[in-house]
């Protein structure tokens, strides 16, 4: 049941007041939910509506009932929102508050349960942890897999990382381990095909078929094929106590799965009378199951928060059909809160973003009504070509840090990690600082890095320069001219036969490389077919006539380099190589690639940190520009919000066929231009590289266009 509240009285108490300051602090629609009767509820909070002090003053409310008596788990999905609920907590009014309150984010409170009921639980972090994990201590399960073992004997660097993904990757999307047979592992494909979420599994199949590990990508090769292993390894690392950082959430479930079958409640003051889950629009299977799992236990009243329109991580396996009907995954009725007012967003943009929103259909109908007054400043920067649109961007950039207005900030969003990066090598040539997270940082990349010595390569090679390195030069492009690198066999062959042709430059050592019948990426090669294609693919490298021409037949020639560019997980299905952004923006320096060069380098040098270190007390993330995706942005707010190529193709993204795809997209686009609280501005080009384009449906939907 949804309550209507009149949005211009004072509302109606349905149980007694909270304190006289709480009172005042709350507008009709946070009185209305904090004031609501016990039981289970669903507050709607669009962005800017105050959610934060109206979940803790139901807190309030609720402790106050209970004398003081009841206890509050506050489950968030970041440790930004936990610090930020803890912090609040320490303030005056709910200072008697604090100490019935558990804030915690859900790996924190699932890793507590972990090393609760686990001997020495080891937690493998870091990537090469999990990789290790693969290699040996799994080693006995995958070698029971001739599939699996063939394909990590011909690619072991690659496999472990995909099968250390794997693993972890099932547990996110619901599967159960100790479920016998293939009955729960079915169900489970069913209700991801009902969330809309089947695509990220299909994504997984496909990678196993590429890899060779499954022979088809039927769904049916996929459950006799890797379900068996994957079960395996999942009982052989809970028998060693290794657990990944997904085990936080997946074994915590398994325990109070157990603990619920065993009849061991907890009681007293271990027991959580309210489970309160603020993000609510972002859990995937295994954060329902883990947050269901924890209510049921406690025997507790649940109240799911968030904002189905800025559910914007499907990607990832979360989706917003858990908010949009949470009755059916709680088996519980709920009653729905709508907060309406809005306190941040200037009224134009509110406007905009509401005409926009509307549109899409899965969604729960809500009024959203501006609290300022003042609009925002909304400029649409139409350019001829990217170049255009860069140009522009700087220049903004430019007035905003001269007008040196302190606390100010700017944020400059993408879709795409790809279009960030001629910003960050204009700003890192003029001195501009500007904030970027590590995982945005393609410079950071092994692939960048890959990317950075083939135009180095490329440049000796024009001037006819013999590098000392020649023969490693001509190793390291013929590792990225396919998908794959170089096995070592055929790596040590070809060396051997380049050593042997003594080149005394790049052209001499690319005829020996087309004259080598030694196999080549699997090939066996013994007329020279995939040697000479990997000849040509480097001459033509060599034979661009500037940058902006090196770095295209790198993008057309050298698959290698087509990957994820970032450190991080975030949006791998979306991302992509630089090669379009960057050879546009390259397209200025003509043929002086050495200072194209220094100014990478100089970009490499610039900002970097890892995801959620961000402090307000360090003086590094005061700097006044922040580039970011907008999936990033999320949750924060800027004076000046500057969009990335509003086109078609990029918002939304071109690979967005359906509908549940283009209403994730606008979702997105949505979450992006409410980050703005003075000016908004949005850009667009008439061609991007080779292609022309064409503005994004969504401006024409927001009543931009």
């Amino acid at each position: 049941m949804t309550h209507e509240i009149d949005g211009h009285g004072s509302g109606t108490a349905l149980m007694p007041e909270v304190s006289d300051v709480g009172r005042g602090q709350l507008d009709p629609f946070q009185r209305a939910f904090v004031e609501a009767p016990a039981g289970s509820l669903r507050l709607l909070a669009p962005a800017g509506s105050g959610k934060t002090q109206s979940l803790l003053w139901r807190c309030a409310e609720l402790s106050r009932r209970a004398d003081g008596k009841g206890r509050f788990l506050v489950v968030t999905f970041t440790r930004a929102a936990r610090d930020e609920l803890r912090a609040r907590l320490k303030a005056d009014d709910f200072g008697a508050l604090a100490s019935s309150v558990d804030v915690v984010t859900l790996n924190g409170w699932g890793w507590r349960r972990v090393r609760a009921n686990h001997h020495s639980p080891r937690l493998l972090a870091g990537e090469y942890e999990r990789r290790q994990l693969v290699q040996n201590t799994l080693q006995p399960v995958w070698k029971a897999y001739p599939a699996i073992a063939a394909a990590i004997a011909s690619r072991p660097f690659v496999i472990d990382k995909v099968l250390s993904g794997l693993i972890d990757d099932l547990k996110s999307l619901g599967f159960d381990h100790e479920a016998e047979g293939f009955g729960q592992a079915n169900d489970r494909i069913d209700d991801l095909i009902r969330l809309g979420l089947l695509g990220r599994l299909e994504a997984i199949v496909d990678r196993l078929h590429e890899l060779k590990i499954l022979e088809d990508t039927r769904l049916e090769t996929f459950l006799e094929g890797v379900i068996p292993f994957w079960k395996d390894a999942c009982r052989t690392m809970l028998d060693q106590a290794m657990f990944t950082m997904e085990d936080q959430k997946y074994v915590a479930f398994l325990d109070v799965r157990r603990q619920i079958a065993e009849g061991r409640r907890p009681t007293g003051g271990s027991r959580y009378g309210q489970v309160l889950v603020d993000e609510f629009q972002d859990i995937n299977p295994l954060d329902l199951a883990l947050t269901r799992t924890i209510v049921e236990l406690h025997g507790a009243d649940a109240t799911l928060v968030g904002d189905d329109d800025q559910a914007i991580f499907e990607w990832r396996g979360a989706s917003p059909h858990y908010i949009l009907r949470p009755h059916e995954h709680f088996e519980r009725a709920f009653d729905t809160y709508v907060l309406e007012r809005n306190y941040r967003c200037p009224r134009n943009i509110v406007a905009a973003s509401q005409r926009l929103i509307v549109v899409n259909t899965r969604r729960e109908p809500k009024r959203v009504v501006a609290m300022q007054t003042a609009d925002a400043e909304i400029d649409v920067f139409n350019a001829p070509t990217f170049t255009g649109s860069l140009d522009a961007v700087m220049a903004e950039v430019r007035t905003f840090v001269a007008a040196q207005r302190p606390g100010a900030r700017l944020a400059i969003l993408s879709r795409k990690r790809a279009q960030l990066i001629p910003y960050q090598v204009m700003m890192a040539r003029e001195g501009i600082p500007f904030c970027a997270a590590e995982d945005l940082q393609v410079f950071l990349s092994h692939s960048f890095e890959k990317l950075r010595h083939a135009l180095q390569t490329c440049a000796f090679a024009r001037l006819g320069v013999r590098s000392p390195t020649l023969l490693d030069d001509v190793l390291g492009l013929c590792d990225l001219v396919k998908r794959w690198p170089l096995k070592k066999a055929e790596r040590d062959g070809l060396r051997r036969h380049l050593g042997a042709a003594k080149p005394k430059s790049y052209a001499e050592a690319l005829d020996a490389l087309a004259d080598h019948r030694g196999p080549l990426k699997g090939v066996a090669n013994e007329d020279c077919g995939a040697s000479l294609s990997f000849a040509d693919a480097i001459r033509r490298l060599f034979a661009a006539a500037d940058v902006r021409g090196a770095i295209v037949a790198l993008g057309a020639g050298f698959d290698g380099l087509d990957q994820d560019y970032g450190k991080s997980q975030e949006d791998i299905f979306h991302a992509d190589p630089p090669f379009l952004y960057l050879a546009e923006y390259a397209e200025r320096y003509g043929d002086d690639f050495q200072t194209f060069l220094d100014d990478l380098e100089a970009a490499r040098e610039t900002l970097a940190r890892l995801p959620g270190e961000e402090d307000d007390a360090d003086e590094t993330w005061r700097r006044p520009i922040h580039l970011m995706t907008a999936l990033r942005a999320k949750g924060k707010e800027f004076d000046t919000v500057v969009m990335l190529d509003v086109v078609d193709g990029v918002w939304p993204l071109r690979r967005a066929a359906s509908l549940e795809a283009r209403e994730a997209e606008r979702r997105l686009f949505y979450v992006a231009m409410t980050r703005a609280k003075r000016r908004l501005v949005l850009t667009l080009s008439g061609r991007i590289g080779d292609e022309p384009a064409i503005p994004s449906p969504f401006l024409g939907e927001a009543g931009l266009g």
